[in-house]
């Protein structure tokens, strides 16, 4: 059941990249039909056009539609967010809760500078 879920998700993407293809390959397999029903140019036999006027139609139209969907999908991807933003005001004085008291740790801590030291890799023991 997975491997049909995937194969048709798959279908379906390869149907939308490729639509102008799919255009192609249905007129060329109805090509007849077509110049017998849809061709402008039946009149004008010089012209050679075999509804190849028709696939024109056709092909604009689906890249219009593209062009739309594009569009919209861009509209709805385009979302801005607007947060207001609140300011913290303290009204207490820090002096009022009592002095302040710090650890002795930190005040005596001094950090090392371990930029200084120098990397050795552990040696290869020979046995």
């Amino acid at each position: 059941m997975k491997r049909f879920i995937c194969l048709l998700l798959l279908l379906t993407l390869i149907t939308q990249s490729f639509n102008k293809l799919g255009l192609i390959l249905a007129f060329k397999v109805n090509q007849e039909y077509i110049t017998a029903s849809f061709c402008e140019n039946k009149d004008k036999p010089e012209m050679n056009c075999n509804g190849r006027c028709f696939l024109a139609k056709k092909i604009k139209q689906a890249e219009q539609n593209e062009e739309k969907h594009r569009v919209e999908n861009l509209e709805k991807t385009n979302i801005l967010f607007f947060c207001r933003m609140n300011k913290l005001e303290v009204n207490e004085s820090v002096s009022e809760n009592g002095p302040l008291t710090f650890n002795p740790f930190y005040l005596k801590f001094k950090p090392s500078l371990f930029a200084n030291d120098i990397f050795k890799p552990p040696q290869k023991l020979s046995a």
